[in-house]
């Protein structure tokens, strides 16, 4: 189980190795326009719809082990496709091939890393190994996107390809992993409706279950600026293709060096706490975007982000202590599901009004809006709720 946390270290970075993350805005702007890329969020979201929970259920009764294997293979054909595109279909069949490999990800990379460590009776050092995973994906993230500015420059295509070879690697990983012992059962249809049943049933019936759905709706709203709106608003301040590598690295460095804060926020804090407070100071950034200059509104950039990461963090934590092992990766993947469907009903229209408007004056009515939801959940739950984690 040991070799586990090493080799989930190693497939962390081949992971987040995307070379394509502070241009692919400007690759796809190459095929369409900002609604146009709205319709690829919406393919994005259909399939994590269709796949996220079914998904988290394969995950928790075939192995975490050969879904991560699958999971990284789909991304490896995937981002190959999109390298290769020669027009506007070829995005969106590489969004769909990538998004199935992101959907067998997402619950069964954080279970098989939880079961783990429980296993080896280590489970309370979770929050520590899941800051050093934060901090290897930034690490990655800044690494890769200043090659990624310079490659873009070269050959746009690059990017892609190369992002595709890393994923190969993460792929040739997963064999080397051991599937923790914790909770394994036997497919049958009945245990798969099971486990999808129960993905909503541990959200939702837990003793934490004011807790989690107050954070599910706010972090619903954080999709919309780390998906896409978040990008366009950097771009619409007029960043070159070199200046966003360096910029989305600095950021990087920063939402890394951020993410080790965590456990000192939470020794001065509750959890939930820091993950209000915190949001507060999120929508305030967001809402003053359009008075900033280029430089200004970077930095900005630098605090919403960080905040993000760290956020993402300490939501991870309270779904996986408030979970049973058995049923860890399916309510992962139900809680991402439910994530990203406010984000399903609205992308077209965001693209749209940025088409006719800009990035940053739609930030500022989304800071406004997540301002009140984020300060009304406050006041409402922690009049009904002790704020113990």
């Amino acid at each position: 189980m040991k070799q586990n946390i090493k080799i989930a270290y190693f497939l962390t970075f081949c992971w987040n190795a995307l070379f394509w993350l502070g241009i692919w805005l400007l690759y796809y702007l190459k095929f369409t326009d900002y609604q146009g890329i709205g319709l690829i969020e919406t393919a994005w979201i259909t399939i994590s719809i269709l796949s996220e929970i079914p998904t988290g259920a394969i995950a928790d009764i075939f192995g975490k082990k050969y879904t991560l294997f699958f999971a990284f293979f789909f991304q490896t054909i995937g981002q190959i496709v999109m390298g290769f595109a020669q027009n506007y279909s070829h995005l969106i069949i590489s969004v769909v091939i990538m998004t199935l490999g992101s959907t067998l990800f997402s619950g069964s990379y954080e279970a098989l890393v939880f079961d783990s460590l429980k296993q080896l009776k280590k489970e309370k050092n979770y929050g520590k190994i899941l800051a050093n995973i934060q901090t290897i994906s930034l690490g990655a993230w800044a690494i890769c996107s200043i090659i990624g500015g310079f490659l873009f420059t070269i050959k746009p295509n690059l990017t892609f390809i190369i992002t595709g070879s890393f994923f190969f690697l993460g792929l040739i990983g997963t064999l080397f992993l051991t599937e923790p012992d914790i909770d394994t059962e036997k497919f049958t249809l009945i245990t798969y409706i099971d486990q999808t049943k129960q993905g909503f049933y541990q959200l939702f019936n837990s003793v934490s279950r004011k807790k989690i759905i107050s954070l599910l709706i706010i972090s619903s709203l954080l999709v919309i600026p780390h998906e896409f709106l978040g990008d366009a608003i950097i771009i619409d301040f007029g960043f070159k293709p070199k200046e966003l590598g360096f910029f989305y690295s600095l950021l990087f460095i920063i939402s890394a060096l951020a993410v080790q804060l965590t456990p000192k926020i939470k020794k001065h804090f509750t959890a939930t706490k820091s993950f209000y407070f915190l949001n507060l100071i999120y929508s305030i950034l967001m809402s003053i975007m359009i008075f900033l200059s280029k430089y200004f509104g970077g930095i900005a950039i630098l605090g919403i982000t960080s905040i993000y990461h760290i956020n993402k963090n300490i939501t991870s934590e309270i779904v996986n202590q408030s979970t049973k092992s058995k049923y860890r990766a399916t309510t992962i993947s139900t809680f991402n599901l439910l994530l990203i469907i406010p984000y399903a009903l609205i992308a077209i229209f965001i693209g749209k009004f940025i088409d006719s408007f800009s990035a940053r004056i739609f930030a500022v009515y989304f800071g406004i809006f997540l301002f009140i939801v984020t300060f009304f959940l406050y006041v409402n739950y922690s009049k009904k709720t002790k704020f113990n984690i």
